[in-house]
Formats: C-alpha cells, sequence, structure tokens
C-alpha cells in the first residue's frame, strides 16, 4: 500500500529543482501499469471519494490492497518538507512497485514492462496507452486482446 500511495503523490507533483522529471515519470508509469492489471483482472472493489482524493480498493492475489489518488490540482511544494528523504523512500518503493507489476504481469501471461503508445500517451488516454503482449508457450510474444 505504502509504495503505491507514494508512487501516487508523486506521479501528480510538479517536477522542481527537487524532484526531478524522471521521477515523476516513472511513478506515473508504474501507476498506470497498476492500474492497468486491476482493470484487466476486474480486481476493483470499493472506490470512496474523500477531501484527499479517491481511495481504490482492489482484491490483488487474495490480498486487500488501498491506495489514494490524489486530486489533480496545481501543487505548491512547501519548503520545509525534506523531499531528499521521500526522495531515497521512492527509490525503495518504485523498485517494490516494478517487482510487483512484473510479477502481476507475467503471472497473467503478459510480458513486462508493456509497450507505450506514444500518440495514446500524449492524447491523455490513460491505461489504453498501453500495450499488452501475452507471452506464448514457446517463449514468442503475441499481442493479447
Amino acid at each position: 500500500d505504502d509504495a503505491l500511495c507514494m508512487a501516487t503523490i508523486f506521479a501528480s507533483l510538479p517536477s522542481t529543482d527537487k524532484i526531478e522529471v524522471k521521477r515523476t515519470d516513472n511513478c506515473q508509469r508504474l501507476v498506470l501499469e497498476f492500474q492497468t492489471l486491476v482493470a484487466l483482472t476486474h480486481s476493483l472493489r470499493k472506490v470512496f471519494l474523500s477531501i484527499k482524493g479517491c481511495y481504490f480498493q482492489a482484491d490483488v492475489m487474495g490480498q486487500p490492497v488501498t491506495w489514494l489518488v490524489p486530486y489533480e490540482f496545481s501543487q505548491d511544494l512547501p519548503e520545509e518538507v525534506d523531499y531528499r528523504v521521500m526522495l531515497t523512500f521512492l527509490e525503495l518503493y518504485e523498485t517494490q512497485l516494478r517487482f510487483i507489476n512484473y510479477r502481476l504481469f507475467t503471472q497473467q501471461g503478459l510480458s513486462y514492462p508493456p509497450k507505450l503508445n506514444r500518440a495514446l500517451e500524449d492524447a491523455s488516454a490513460g491505461i489504453s496507452s498501453l500495450l499488452l503482449e501475452k507471452i506464448g508457450g514457446d517463449g514468442g510474444v503475441a499481442a493479447a486482446a
């Protein structure tokens, strides 16, 4: 839960001199991959709207996973926050989430990482911008339906 929540927070933050654009882009990609898997497996169980954002709960391999997606507002980053500490945890969480996504994709018979359709991504198509490919029995890859 923590890894996914931290990734969604950083995915919504603007890039600054403290937060590199590659970090926010990577978080957006990891969250998008997880959301794609939740949609593909029909795992979403609950959604709750609050003042902080949208809470989602999915059943992933028999475990409830709850995460918060903040509303998309322009963010002013407070100066008193130590972003170096948060970025250190984010580095760990990015690695953890990448491994989790890898395991979930391969258990569904899909190749990881999924390819990205840049035109759809530029059009803000969300999970539709990921091109899912099934892993064939002979090691080859075939397009997923």
